[in-house]
This record gives C-alpha cells, sequence and structure tokens, in this order.
C-alpha cells in the first residue's frame, strides 16, 4: 500500500499486466489506399499512440474488402475471429473491441456476434457502441459534422451520404439530419446509397424548399471516401453528382472520410474511453461507519485502486470512516491527491487539472478507481469537479450516493428537516450568512466554520423577533460527536465537520 500517490505495484508487473489488454479496432475496411491511410490507418495509429499499454490490432469485417486487397495488392487483412485469436495468442486476457462502424446495423450485429462467438478465449471482453448510439451520440456527432465543413459549405445547402441498410437501423440517418437541421442555419440532408432515403427523395425536397437550384455542397457520412464517395456520391453517371446536375444543382463534391474530422474520430475516441476503466465518486456517510451503504462496499471492494482526497491516509475523514467499515480498504493500492483549500480561481483549475490527469492515466489502464468523499458526492463534494471533468471527456463515471450529514444530524437529533410545506435551504460555508437571515423553514449550514462568529451573532440578534430551534452536530456520527442545542450555546470557533440546523418557528407573541 502507498499512500503518497505513487503505484505500489512493481513496474515490471504493472507493464506485464498491461500488456494482457488488448483493443481491436475493427473497420468495414476500402480497396483504396489513399483513404485507407487517411482514415482507418490514422484511427488505428491514434489508438496505439494514445494506449501504449495495450496491444492494438485491426480487422475488416468485409470479406469482399479482404479478397481484393490480397488478390490485387498482396495485402493481408484480418477478419474479426482470426484478429481476436492472435490476440489470445499473444497472452491477452481482456479485450476492447472499438468499431468504427456508423450504426448498429447487419454489418455491426454481425461483428458482435463473432466476438461474442470468440469471448470464452478472454477473461473479459467489451464492445464500444457503434458511432451513432446514443442521443447524445447523434447530437456530438451532428456538432462535429457541422463543425468539419461549415468552412466548405458556406451558406449553400448540404448533402451528406449515408450508406444505408435493410436493417432497421436506418433510421439512424433520418434521425441525424433532424439533430443536424438543430445545429445550422443551413439546409442540412442526409440520403443513401441502399437504405430508404435516396438522392431522388431529397432532391425532392430541395425543389420545394429555399434552395430550387444553385451551388450544393455533398459529402460521404462514411468512414472513408472508398468506393460509394467516388462512383455513387461523385461519379460521372449514375451518382448523387448526376441526379443532382441533371436536377440544375451545381455539386461541389468533398472526397473526405469522416475519419479525417478530428472532431468525429473524437466522438468515436468517447465510446473506446468508456469501456476502459471505472470511476466510482463514493460517499462514505458522515462519520458512522453503519451508515455506508452495501452499495459504497461493493464498489470499495470492485475497485483496483482507491483516490484520496487528501495528502495523506491519516488526514482523510472519508478514509477513517471507510476503513472501519471495509477492513479490506487496507490492502488496496492508496493514491492521495489532496485538493487546495483555496478560492484562488487559478490555483484550484491547475490542481483539478492535475487530479483528472493522474485519475484518466489510471481509466485508459483500465482499471476500476474508487474516489472517497464524505458525505454525499453530489453535495458541496469536491469529487463534483472530477466527475464533470472525466463525464467530459468520455470516461465511465458513477456517482454512489451516502448519507448527507444533515440528515444524519437530523435523525441524531430526532427531528425532522421539513414537514408538510417546509422549506429546507442547505447553505453552503462559503455564502454570505446575512443574506441568509430571510429566510423561512428550515435552514442547514454546512462547513461554515469560518463565518461561524458572524453567524452566531446574527441568530441571537434574529432570537428576539422570531421563535427559532438552533441545533449544532459537529464530528456527526463519530467518536466525538458533539451536539448543541440554541444559539447561545454556539461556540465561535466551529470546527470544519460541523452541521448547523436552523428551524423558524415563527414570530415571537
Amino acid at each position: 500500500m502507498n499512500a503518497s500517490g505513487s503505484a505500489c505495484v512493481p513496474a515490471a508487473e504493472k507493464e506485464r499486466c498491461a500488456m494482457e489488454r488488448g483493443i481491436l479496432v475493427v473497420s468495414f475496411g476500402t480497396t483504396y489506399q489513399e483513404t485507407r491511410e487517411k482514415n482507418i490507418d490514422q484511427m488505428v495509429a491514434l489508438v496505439r499512440e494514445q494506449y501504449p499499454h495495450y496491444l492494438v490490432e485491426e480487422a475488416y469485417s468485409s470479406s469482399t474488402v479482404r479478397k481484393v486487397l490480397r488478390e490485387r495488392d498482396g495485402i493481408a487483412k484480418d477478419d474479426v475471429r482470426q484478429a481476436l485469436c492472435r490476440m489470445r495468442d499473444a497472452g491477452v486476457r481482456r479485450v476492447i473491441v472499438f468499431p468504427t462502424h456508423i450504426i448498429d446495423g447487419i454489418e455491426n450485429r454481425r461483428m458482435k456476434q463473432e466476438v461474442t462467438d470468440c469471448a470464452p478465449w478472454f477473461e473479459d471482453v467489451r464492445i464500444a457502441d457503434a458511432l451513432l448510439k446514443t442521443p447524445e451520440d447523434y447530437q456530438r456527432t451532428a456538432e462535429a459534422l457541422w463543425e468539419s465543413v461549415a468552412a466548405e459549405a458556406g451558406s449553400s445547402p448540404v448533402i451528406f451520404m449515408g450508406h444505408g441498410s435493410e436493417h432497421a437501423a436506418d433510421e439512424s440517418y433520418e434521425r441525424l439530419e433532424c439533430v443536424l437541421a438543430q445545429v445550422t442555419e443551413n439546409d442540412v440532408y442526409v440520403a443513401t446509397v441502399e437504405g430508404s432515403v435516396t438522392i431522388d427523395d431529397v432532391i425532392g425536397r430541395m425543389k420545394v424548399s429555399r434552395h430550387k437550384s444553385g451551388r450544393v455542397l455533398v459529402a460521404p457520412f462514411m468512414l472513408v471516401a472508398g468506393d460509394h464517395a467516388n462512383h455513387d456520391m461523385a461519379g460521372e453517371e449514375d451518382s448523387f453528382a448526376a441526379a443532382l446536375r441533371e436536377a440544375g444543382y451545381e455539386p461541389v463534391c468533398l472526397l473526405k472520410g469522416i475519419g479525417e474530422y478530428e472532431p468525429v474520430r473524437e466522438c468515436y475516441f468517447r465510446h473506446l474511453r468508456r469501456c476502459m476503466g471505472n470511476l466510482y465518486g463514493i460517499g462514505v456517510g458522515p462519520g458512522d461507519p453503519e451508515l455506508v451503504t452495501v452499495k459504497a462496499l461493493r464498489c470499495m471492494e470492485e475497485s483496483d485502486l482507491i483516490v484520496l482526497p487528501a495528502a495523506a491516509a491519516a488526514e482523510c475523514h472519508a478514509y477513517q470512516i471507510a476503513r472501519q467499515a471495509y477492513p479490506g480498504i487496507e490492502k488496496k493500492e492508496l493514491v492521495c491527491l489532496p485538493f487546495p483549500m483555496t478560492k484562488e480561481k487559478e490555483k484550484l483549475r491547475r490542481a483539478h487539472e492535475e487530479i483528472f490527469t493522474r485519475i484518466v492515466s489510471y481509466l485508459t489502464e483500465g482499471k476500476i478507481v474508487a474516489f472517497l468523499t464524505i458525505g454525499d458526492p453530489s453535495v458541496y463534494s469536491t469529487y463534483g469537479y472530477i466527475h464533470r471533468r472525466v463525464a467530459a471527456w468520455g470516461g465511465n463515471v458513477k456517482m454512489i450516493s451516502g448519507v448527507p450529514s444533515f440528515c444524519a444530524a437530523a435523525a441524531s437529533l430526532g427531528i425532522s428537516l421539513g414537514d408538510n410545506r417546509d422549506e429546507i435551504h442547505v447553505i453552503p460555508g462559503s455564502y454570505e450568512v446575512e443574506e441568509t437571515m430571510a429566510l423561512s423553514g428550515t435552514r442547514v449550514y454546512m462547513k461554515s466554520g469560518k463565518s461561524f462568529a458572524r453567524l452566531k451573532a446574527l441568530l441571537e440578534e434574529q432570537q428576539k423577533e422570531k421563535k427559532l430551534s438552533v441545533y449544532c452536530v459537529e464530528n456527526c456520527g463519530m467518536a466525538d460527536e458533539r451536539i448543541r442545542l440554541g444559539a447561545e450555546a454556539l461556540e465561535e470557533n466551529g470546527s470544519y465537520l460541523m452541521t448547523l440546523i436552523v428551524k423558524d418557528e415563527g414570530e415571537v407573541v
């Protein structure tokens, strides 16, 4: 165990374990060398660059493409099963399959079945989603596409050419078009080569819109600008471009696969990150180890390492609570990442960035990381800053709720925080306490030690006009818990782990 922030696992062992993980990049493939190099090869190179501790292999899911490359160019590309077999023989035990497919259609479903058939070869197999899966995927992809072609489009309408499918997932193209309409003022359409929406359908819609003729940008909505892009989109005959010219438009064909666009690649990589390590933000409650939830215990047990927001384990309240509830934590790898207690924005930003970078490094190694926090991670917790950063990065993050201090304090006091239509106000210590005196119902003051003297004076003054019930619980649930009743009993120098509950009982009669 090492609480200084450095790993406890020997370097050689860590490297050996790391290479037991692998990433298989699966693409449909293309017979066009230039676009292969700019898109598929570039994606694979980026995976290898970003994840040097993984064995990275690639596979082409199209048997036709593999056959042409082998017979015409002497290039051998594995299918999914062959690639997984080589990874197994190389000692990979945990594998992430990273498809560059756009929709979860026939090709992606076939790939997933092949992976499932080979799954018994490995201890753990995870498959990243195709590009378009969740509502967030559609939003991010639409924004990324438009960012990538906006300069080329200018004020012209844009037609993206998708492959299309007989599978129900073909509706993904129409759904994406709807989202594109929300992210740009240009008219943007998605037509398919083999799907339900054709170029003729789109031309018909354009004719009844404001664009009856003129320049139109046409671009592939495919990973590569291969056969479909060169012939079905930009060809002289029987193509999108030919149909547009015949209808009186001036098509400008952009022969770029979407794998060339950095914003779109980022959408793909978010899916890969979600298949790596997990980050749990675990609330361990206010102090009583019996209030640590069963779920929190399970997540700590699952974790590969425990992050403590303190300079040392002995200084971390959350760790002291957790070790009483889960003695096994002492055998875990501990990493101490202290947050500075300051309001200086730049200093805080740098600290959050450093902590985020450290945690991401563990996640990219495939580790399950537990970040302990006192109380609940959603209530004035330093963990919230890291959670948002990792979620925005695309990591797999979960908050594990803990008992908030004010709920535990109310239970310890045997009082209700709110009844009927009572308002409950939770106020952080950094708040200007003068402004809170007008609030009705129940006021909860958290971590207000620095402003406690002023708060005590204001409450004593307010008691002359209103009937107040004032409760103070310090170190709630801990061995040294203290309870004080009434504003006059408050001490001016309150501790950091102090919760003050003030109930407004009405006007003094």
